[in-house]
């Protein structure tokens, strides 16, 4: 034990003299005979003394260490502490983007049946490698593997999956969208999930001519997990986002008395597009939900805050046909207030908001009602407000 004790100290020494100087031949030569003929407890503690380095002359010792696992591993097989010498060396071969490691991480990966050793090969493989689709199709495989083995109740490695799937979004292959997307079809864990969806923005895809296709089929699921990928994904432009959502909005109205619920979930989804974009050619259809709203709403089958989300919407759309029905809409509200003395005033600020931003004349007697009804200070000044910027 002692004599043990003594080697590592001696080492370090040796060590600690070495990053005093530039590091030459001979001693990388030495460290290389020490590494070559120490027990595996003294290759590690020889990494790790040179690991906070990151001198290039040093990535022959590691690349030494991967040569170790590979040429023992039969031998070796997954003994807990020979594979920590391989991930201080391929966790170091990462930091220091040596790419000739390339090939050694992925023999590797194919070769050792550790699943943690293979999560860190995959990251770092994932750094390293640029673009490879021959690569990309064998992981490609291997979370198809996975996924079929975790949605029939096999056993699985989530944190292996979750690998697959950072490291499929990283190389971004359109070969890779399928594999991804139905993961999302499924009650998957929610890293998992994550993992995908970020995968999946990186991922340039038609999303347009697969929405069309799926539309066919009239799976509103389908189409709802589709279009929140595009909208995230960071690949398309407003102009075909724009085009994809007035899309899916006809598609959602003309199936709204089919699934009203999962309509309506899509509907509001796309709000948000529009009104940033102003997109002023759905205004017929944004209408005619609208009026579903409404109705929905008195019945309670429609959340007050998702009706402010839509006016707001039709606030930023800006036409006269969303002038015109939020004036109507106003007046009714006006009339119920009359009669019961009870509004919400969150969805009363929307409306008077909204018919600010259109500036519409058609409003003007509905706003200037206000002041006579019993409504807060808040109201009336922001009805007042908003009578002001109307457009004669």
């Amino acid at each position: 034990m002692n004599k043990k004790k003594s080697q590592i100290f001696i080492f370090c020494f040796f060590l600690c003299l070495v990053n005093l100087f530039s590091v030459d031949e001979d001693e990388i030569f030495k460290l290389r005979q020490e590494f070559v003929t120490a027990n595996v407890n003294m290759k590690q503690a020889i990494l790790e003394k040179i690991y906070k380095y990151d001198n290039k002359e040093y990535t022959i010792l590691y690349i030494d260490a991967l040569n170790y696992i590979k040429n023992h591993y039969e031998l070796i097989g997954n003994h807990g502490e020979s594979l920590k010498v391989g991930i201080l060396a391929i966790n170091k071969l990462q930091s220091l983007k040596e790419k000739t490691a390339i090939p050694s991480i992925r023999y590797l990966f194919s070769t050792v049946e550790n699943e943690d050793f293979q999560i860190v090969c995959l990251k770092a493989l994932s750094q390293l490698i640029e673009k490879n689709e021959s690569f990309t199709n064998y992981l490609n495989t291997l979370y198809d593997s996975g996924l079929s083995d975790l949605i029939n109740g096999r056993k699985c490695n989530i944190k292996l999956l979750i690998a697959y799937s950072d490291a499929l979004g990283k190389f971004a292959s359109q070969s890779s969208f399928d594999v991804l997307f139905k993961t999302l079809l499924y009650p998957v864990d929610e890293n998992l999930k994550t993992s995908v969806e970020s995968a999946l923005k990186n991922i340039f895809f038609d999303y347009s001519k697969e929405i069309l296709e799926r539309m066919k089929e009239n799976d509103l699921d389908y189409i709802y997990t589709l279009y929140s990928l595009a909208c995230e994904n960071k690949q398309m432009n407003n102009q075909k986002l724009g085009e994809i959502s007035a899309v899916v909005l006809r598609f959602a109205l003309t199936n709204f008395k089919y699934n009203s619920i999962v309509a309506q979930e899509l509907i509001l989804k796309t709000l948000p597009i529009f009104s940033k974009l102003k997109w002023s050619n759905v205004s017929k259809e944004i209408n005619e939900f609208f009026y579903i709203a409404q109705t929905e709403w008195k019945q309670k089958a429609f959340k007050t805050e998702d009706l402010i989300k839509l006016i707001d919407c039709m606030g930023n759309i800006g036409t006269l046909e969303m002038a015109q029905s939020l004036s109507i809409f106003l007046g009714l509200i006006n009339s119920q207030t009359e009669k019961n003395k009870q509004y919400s005033e969150d969805l009363l600020l929307s409306i008077i908001n909204s018919l600010r931003k259109l500036g519409s004349k058609t409003a003007f007697d509905y706003l200037l009602s206000i002041e006579y009804l019993s409504y807060s200070d808040r109201i009336k000044y922001t009805a007042r407000q908003a009578i002001k910027e109307l457009k004669w």
